[in-house]
């Protein structure tokens, strides 16, 4: 088995897509003032994005114009888009479970907290 290896880059030098669109590249200096590059496939990218937690910022929030729901090529998800009137629009594919939580707080509110668990002795 081989040993695992961890870098701390204290750097990004440059970011790319490879030439046949399939992995992200990172160039980065390590804490020894060496370059780097790590290879990353494409497919990994929202996970890496989601993992960093953000704080909504007042400035970020834009008003919603029109939504789509169409069903995804997959056949089993939906995908989703969102619009602004100034043109932004961005997608996300949704299972038709997180489209009916969406819905049920959008038309309920949130549900009222559990009542604590009773025992029966």
């Amino acid at each position: 088995m081989t040993e695992r290896v961890r870098i701390d880059a204290i750097e990004l030098l440059d970011v790319r897509v490879s030439d046949d669109r399939t992995r992200l590249v990172l160039r980065l200096r390590d804490l020894t003032g060496q370059s780097i590059s790590l290879s990353l496939p494409t497919a990994c990218l929202n996970a890496v994005l989601t993992a960093v937690p953000q704080r909504v910022e007042a400035s970020t929030v834009h008003p919603l114009d029109t939504w789509t729901m169409d069903p995804d090529a997959n056949g089993r998800d939906l995908v989703l888009t969102l619009r602004t009137a100034e043109g932004l629009a961005i997608s996300f594919t949704a299972k038709p479970s997180q489209v009916e939580a969406m819905a049920t707080i959008a038309t309920y509110g949130r549900p009222p907290p559990l009542p604590p668990a009773r025992s029966i002795h």
